[in-house]
């Protein structure tokens, strides 16, 4: 966290003169500082560097602006701020600030100045120097629209002053919405209009959707500018963004009502009920052979699925592809292989036709990758002859954009497949939590042109699963989360199925069985470096999330609305008369939520959270076996109170 000097308006030249005198003093840190602009309230988030959450009442205007600097790899360097500096006077403010971003070979600093007058006019200038010679695919101003602008109405201004009217894509558009843009209008309420305004480049706008992130991106730099870029020592460089607002407010504040509580409530009816996805884990990157205790605690998931990917050209891939049959037998599952084919695709294939006829692996889901119609029909020719063309699909393992950009068109693909993660443009956890909400909205887009066919979701995890460069001593590899472990990755776990399944999906894949990607820890003969917050032959939280979902396989998801799906959500789950209502919070405080649609009645009440984390993940049997508090639920709303990111379980029937 970084000191934050707030500098308040006096009302004699005594007075200011002294705030000038003790504005060198030592200050006070803060993680976030709230802004007031008149009718726009925002947040300055200090750790990220980035004005978040502009709102006119509960209007969302913008989700936030922010200035990262992306190396040659698309790797964000972490922004540090110092000097913050923040005067306010009667609905106005000035915000100043320095950044500093290094690492490696990049030193980049900037000055930040952010102005709001009582208006509601904000002001936000970057003002940066390259202090190294270094190489960067984006560098400045990011604008970001929040989802709730999908569909909505908008005014683009291009570089040429011309200005044509349109609307935010409401389903994830493949490519650029908008190009050569200057300035953006759109309609955050009827006859209400917010504009921003870019100066210092070319802007473009990216739907951010299609990596499963809450915004449409308005960027500087059009990508048909090669890139990376070489910025040398000594460049400067100048971004200013302007916020305005036209048209009558006044309905917009009256309906702003603030509550400290969030409100969870269960759907009634049909349209309410979803199947519940099979839900799988993939193959440990870590450890070839699971151990007997291993085993056992896997198999308390009641998986549907263990995936594996295969790359037929390699000298290994028999051995994997026999080290997957013989863990799926042992826990009892069916397995999805990802194919990756290489430079010689026929003879490949062949290869891994031939091992199939060896090795009989127990396989539901057979996805070609990255597979154009021309792959895609060879390895349905190849493979046909030893597993059911009914089981041949297509994916993509990086994220939806991909498949958006290369929709599957060939009427013989039997299921369509791909991955997400919430950490390619930000890494922070707020941003992993808005994240959330979009991984439904690229089940609702993917149904646009994949029609009925089986969706599969796969793999989902934190990180992007490609390195592109090696860590440096002391660092986890950049496909590696320290939070793996964490009650944080749990509950956004739960979340994740909750969205998923609530759209429609068929199955998920998460992270792996063993290791630091997994769900749980390795042997104690395999150690994990000090930076990874776990302990040898330990669960982590996780595997609580995916063993209270497992024992409702086959049932249904009911419904459950937020009123801030930002703080906590709720995933209801049904079977033979059971229930289970399982709320996470999402933040890092403790949180009071209140439910309301619960049947009347007992109900069983489990928690999981920091008091219990630890005997959660050193004896998972025991922690499964302890007994829950009984609370007695009548017509009116159920009041529950969560600790910080903590989980709760409560339990209805026999």
């Amino acid at each position: 966290m970084c000191p934050v000097r707030r500098e308040f308006p006096m009302k004699c030249f005594f007075f200011a003169v002294f705030s000038l005198l003790v504005s060198t003093l030592p200050v006070v840190a803060e993680e976030s500082i709230p802004l007031r602009a008149g009718p726009l309230s925002m947040t300055f988030d200090v750790d990220n560097v980035m004005l978040r959450f502009v709102r006119v009442g509960k209007a969302e205007v913008l989700r936030g602006i922010n200035a990262p600097v992306r190396n040659q790899f698309w790797g964000t360097v972490p922004p540090r701020a110092s000097d913050i500096r923040l005067q306010e006077s009667d609905g106005a403010f000035q915000l100043t600030f320095d950044v500093k971003c290094q690492e490696r070979d990049i030193d980049f600093f900037w000055k930040g100045r952010i102005v709001g007058n009582s208006e509601g006019h904000v002001v936000f200038t970057f003002d940066g120097e390259a202090h190294s010679t270094f190489l960067r695919n984006r560098l400045g101003f990011c604008i970001l629209h929040g989802p709730s602008a999908a569909g909505q109405s908008w005014r683009i201004e291009d570089i040429q002053g011309n200005e044509t009217p349109g609307h935010f894509p409401k389903f994830i558009a493949p490519d650029q919405p908008a190009k050569n843009i200057r300035a953006i209008s759109h309609e955050i309420a009827p006859g209400v209009w917010a504009q921003v305004r870019c100066e210092g480049d070319t802007f473009e706008m990216e739907d951010q959707r299609n990596w499963t992130d809450a915004s449409f991106k308005t960027y500087c730099t059009p990508l048909e500018i090669p890139y990376p870029v070489k910025v040398v020592k000594g460049t400067r460089i100048s971004h200013k963004v302007q916020i305005s607002l036209r048209g009558d407010l006044s309905q917009l504040l009256r309906d702003n009502q603030p509550t400290d509580e969030v409100t969870l409530s269960l759907v009634e009816g049909g349209q309410a009920l979803h199947t519940l996805p099979g839900i799988g884990l993939q193959l440990s990157s870590q450890v070839d052979q699971l151990e007997a205790a291993q085993t056992t605690r896997l198999k308390a998931l009641n998986m549907d699925h263990l995936r594996v990917t295969l790359t037929p050209a390699s000298d290994s891939f028999a051995s994997v592809l026999e080290q997957a049959t013989t863990q799926a037998s042992a826990l009892g599952v069916s397995l999805h292989v990802g194919i990756q084919i290489g430079e010689k695709p026929a003879p490949e294939l062949q290869r891994l036709a031939d091992a199939i006829k060896i090795t009989q692996p127990p396989v539901s889901a057979w996805l070609v990758l990255a597979a154009d119609q021309k792959k895609f029909q060879l390895a349905r020719r190849i493979l046909g002859p030893v597993v059911p063309v009914s089981r041949i699909g297509t994916g993509e393992d990086t994220n939806f954009t991909e498949l958006n950009r290369n929709r599957a068109v060939d009427s013989h693909v039997q299921m369509i497949s791909y991955g997400m993660n919430p950490q390619c443009h930000a890494i922070d956890t707020l941003t992993m939590v808005e994240n959330l909400e979009i991984q439904a909205d690229t089940v609702h887009s993917a149904r646009q042109f994949v029609g009925d066919r089986p969706l599969l979701i796969s793999p989902i995890t934190l990180r992007v699963q490609g390195v592109r460069q090696a860590p440096l001593a002391g660092e986890l590899p950049s496909n590696v989360d320290a939070r793996q472990p964490s009650v944080f990755t749990a509950g956004w776990t739960l979340g994740s199925i909750k969205y998923l399944a609530q759209a429609g999906a068929d199955s998920l894949t998460y992270y792996e069985t063993v290791g630091w990607k997994g769900v749980m820890s390795p042997a104690g003969d395999f150690p994990l470096p000090d930076i990874f917050p776990a302990k040898p032959d330990e669960v982590y939280a996780v595997y609580h999330v995916f063993r209270a979902v497992g024992e409702f396989a086959g049932g249904k998801v009911r419904e459950v609305r937020s009123s801030d799906g930002l703080s906590a959500i709720g995933l209801a789950l049904a079977k033979k008369g059971r229930t289970r209502l399982l709320v996470a919070n999402l933040s890092e405080r403790a949180q009071s939520i209140r439910i309301l649609g619960l049947a009347p009645g007992d109900v069983e009440l489990f928690r999981l959270d920091a008091d219990n984390e630890t005997t959660a993940r050193s004896d998972p049997e025991a922690f499964s076996r302890r007994r829950g508090q009984w609370l007695s639920v009548s017509r009116k709303p159920l009041q529950l109170h969560l600790a910080p990111y903590g989980i709760a379980q409560l339990d209805q029937g026999s």
